[in-house]
């Protein structure tokens, strides 16, 4: 079979984990079951080394989950987790080394990708929160609900790196395929944490 240049359309969904390095440092867990969605474009060259390009648009779910008063619990198990899910567009610019076996009918490939994001909505789960005057683990209520974000403590815009790879299966001018990426952001999710300490 011949390799010709090609562009490609697809639709993608998947999930995943989220987690988050807090500063100062903090008792994290991930967050198992975010999700994602997305369209991405990629051009292929006659020449099966130099790699594809492309472009994604993902719609997809981040966040953090830490244990604000860790200190007070002799057994990790006994933790009770703030955590907040973010809902985020994200844009990679994605570079695509690949080559072919089966006969052209499998592609396999690696990724490197630059990523641009914007954080329009979060939701929030707080499962130890503690009344005002009260000691530490005297009272506590699980709340949950929509996060108001604010532009002197939220940081809406992101970017980072990715990487992955995946393999994909084509038949004729369809494909399908399967695909891992890890996304490392560079930017702050909050401004000003140690200053807005009810930043939760």
């Amino acid at each position: 079979t011949e390799i010709r240049a090609q562009h490609v359309i697809a639709t993608t969904a998947g999930c995943g984990m989220a987690t988050a390095r807090l500063y100062p440092k903090q008792e994290t867990r991930p967050i198992w079951g975010t999700w994602t969605a997305g369209v991405s474009w990629r051009y292929y060259s006659p020449q099966r080394f130099v790699g594809g390009f492309g472009i994604d648009v993902d719609w997809m779910q981040r966040g953090f989950s830490y244990a604000p008063y860790a200190s007070i619990y002799e057994h990790k198990k006994q933790y009770k987790y703030y955590t907040r899910r973010l809902n985020t567009i994200m844009v990679p610019i994605v570079w695509q080394p690949h080559f072919y076996l089966f006969k052209n009918k499998m592609r396999v490939y690696l990724e490197a990708a630059a990523t641009f994001s914007y954080n329009f909505a979060a939701s929030f789960v707080n499962n130890e929160r503690y009344t005002f005057g009260s000691a530490i683990g005297s009272e506590s209520e699980q709340i949950s609900g929509k996060y108001e974000m604010r532009l002197e403590r939220d940081n809406r815009f992101g970017f980072g790196l990715a990487g992955g790879g995946g393999i994909d299966f084509l038949f004729k001018q369809f494909e399908i395929g399967i695909r891992a990426r890890y996304d490392f952001g560079y930017a702050d999710l909050m401004r000003n944490r140690n200053k807005y300490y009810d930043n939760t």
